[in-house]
């Protein structure tokens, strides 16, 4: 009985916990460092292990290791339990001469088996001594601030654009980077508008996990990745990535007389500035392009299809093209086929399904047709040429989409005849031109004698023209009431002027602007409350505006809803990295709240 309780229980724990099959053991160390430095080397390994077995380290000192700590974690999913453990071996070395070195891979056994690490290169180099930025003595207390310093060679930022010299729709990935030797916070940042080019963000994990080790000018910096894009030049000529400017504050330490703040530490926090270099971008015109470019650039295939090549006429047919590939995915006009003159043609619906890699924007542009045959017969749509510009080749490229022979059989409702499909629209145009129907119809004629002057039609025309002549009148003085009536005439301009406003905060949506979106989308708000309610917008705030429409009538959801925008604009302006909510949808919210408002003040006033 026991023995069935013992075996009963091991069973659930086997079935609690599953442990992953496959073993990983990797090695790990800074890429590049100097000459004297000490670093660490981590092997890694997500099972337990023994009989670790080092390879020879040359020309580095082996100060310490290994030490070997370990983790565990227990994940619960949809009523199933894993299990991870990890196991890190650490070594303390030193690098004792210059030059790039490869430690070979290091072997474990994992349940009797033997399993090898990867091998690392590690780059020693000379550098250079810095100066450790020490705080002259200020004060008393552990934490002081101090207005402005220079940081130059401890901290700087810098973009980099992989190519300055492009074709017109070439991609450009740019990176934003931050270098630093120091313990610093991001106060704020003003970044470039990319004027002149299409843009798109591709997504990175945090700043401390794209951290990474590089050396400039002999010091060896940690670098952050903050910012990746793919650029689109859009016009010809000379071109820039403007600076961008960051405001930081630095810790340091401060240099005291006193005892007992060397004992305790006093750390200062010095708010320093940082400005990136410009960068010039020459966008090259493309070379005289073939007939079918259309504005494709990068490197494509191309797939073409059609649902059904028979089919009754007036029953619709689909065709569909694809363009694979890496480039202007959207920015590539729709393939025009030539299509017989018997069929009726919509517009192509176009879909993206591509996105932003460090590559390039790679993925899928499709475009979907529907036509429809009116008439019985055999119809052939031709093949088309899709041409592109390929930058790494410099040349242009011409792919085809297949043919398509369709039969179009009679319909149940077709009371026509076959027609051949040879004759065309304009054909049928131009007979339309050469033979005249007699006219059946009784035709009104006029004598030969009858003058207009004196007649009934004359004395007409005179009061007609007299009695536009007043209307015209009374509408130049209604409108010169009006202008004279500042507060109407900018009560009547309120909407138009909100829809100046949020047409330039859609361009930012498209350009994906988000700076002088919220700048725009406040005008508009402010400026149109400012001439609706015949307030100026300097004494306009969140307390005076609310107040206002409500005694103007404006129904609470709506006021709410208004406070609500009003303040994710405002904190976007101060800490764009609080907000979450996408431009394109407060867009969509901040076009309807101006209709809401447009309705109910309206309706308050009459």
């Amino acid at each position: 009985m026991m023995k069935r309780k013992y075996l009963l229980i091991l069973l659930m724990l086997a079935g609690l916990f599953s442990f992953a099959d496959e073993v990983q053991f990797s090695m790990s160390a800074p890429s590049i460092v100097t000459v004297g430095e000490q670093f660490s080397l981590t092997l890694s390994l997500n099972a337990k292990g023994d009989d670790l077995r080092m390879p020879e380290i040359n020309n580095f000192d082996v100060l310490m290791g290994p030490s070997v700590s370990s983790s565990r974690s227990i994940q619960i999913i949809n009523g199933r339990t894993t299990q991870t453990v990890n196991y890190t071996y650490t070594y303390i070395l030193r690098a004792a001469s210059e030059g790039t070195f490869t430690i070979s891979p290091a072997t474990i056994k994992v349940n009797r088996k033997v399993y090898p690490s990867n091998e690392i290169n590690i780059q020693v180099i000379k550098g250079r001594q810095q100066p450790n930025a020490t705080v002259p003595p200020s004060g008393s207390g552990n934490q002081q601030t101090q207005t402005t310093a220079n940081y130059g060679d401890q901290l700087f930022i810098r973009y980099e654009a992989d190519k300055t010299n492009v074709y017109k729709g070439e991609q450009i990935m740019l990176t934003f980077k931050l270098y630093s030797r120091v313990a610093l916070s991001i106060v704020d940042q003003t970044l470039p508008s990319f004027e002149g080019f299409w843009t798109q963000d591709i997504e990175l994990p945090p700043a401390e996990q794209t951290r990474t080790r590089e050396a400039v000018d002999g010091v060896i910096y940690n670098v952050y990745t903050l910012q990746k894009k793919i650029l689109v030049p859009q016009q010809t000529g000379n071109l820039a990535i403007e600076p961008a400017e960051m405001v930081f504050d630095v810790q340091q330490r401060v240099r005291s007389q006193s005892v007992f703040d060397d004992f305790f530490g006093s750390i200062q926090n010095v708010r320093t500035k940082s400005k990136s270099k410009r960068i010039p971008i020459t966008v090259k015109e493309l070379p005289q392009a073939p007939a079918g470019f259309g504005g494709a650039v990068g490197r494509f295939t191309l797939s073409s299809s059609i649902d059904k090549i028979e089919v009754a006429a007036n029953e619709a047919l689909t065709l569909r093209v694809k363009v694979d590939g890496n480039g202007n995915l959207r920015h590539i006009s729709p393939v025009k086929f030539n299509f017989p003159p018997d069929f009726e043609v919509y517009d192509p619906r176009t879909s993206y399904n591509n996105k932003p890699t460090e590559a390039g924007i790679v993925g899928s542009t499709s475009f979907e047709q529907v036509v429809i045959p009116r008439f019985a017969g055999n119809f052939t749509i031709p093949a088309q040429q899709f041409t592109y510009f390929d930058p790494a080749e410099k040349k242009f490229k011409t792919l085809f989409t297949k043919q398509f022979d369709i039969t179009v059989l009679k319909g149940a409702d077709d009371q026509s005849t076959t027609v051949m499909s040879s004759v065309s629209k304009e054909d049928l145009r131009f007979l339309g031109q050469d033979i005249r129907f007699i006219q059946k119809d009784n035709l009104k004629l006029n004598r030969l004698n009858d003058q207009f002057f004196g007649s009934f039609m004359f004395f007409g025309s005179y009061a007609i023209a007299l009695l536009l002549f007043a209307l015209a009148l009374a509408l130049q003085r209604k409108k010169a009431r009006e202008n004279a009536n500042i507060a109407l005439m900018r009560n009547k301009k309120a909407s138009k002027m909100a829809r100046k406003h949020l047409k330039a905060a859609s361009i930012c949506v498209k350009k994906n602007n988000t700076d002088d979106f919220f700048e725009a989308l406040l005008k508009a708000f402010w400026g149109y409350l400012s001439d609706k309610l015949a307030i100026p917008v300097s004494e306009l705030n969140r307390d005076n505006a609310r107040t206002t429409l409500d005694r103007f009538s404006v129904d609470e959801a709506t006021i709410n809803e208004f406070i609500e925008t009003i303040d994710i604009c405002e904190m976007a302006r101060y800490a764009p990295t609080a907000v979450n909510q996408s431009i394109t949808e407060l867009y969509k919210k901040a076009e309807k709240l101006i209709g809401k408002f447009e309705k109910q003040i309206r309706k308050r006033k009459s």
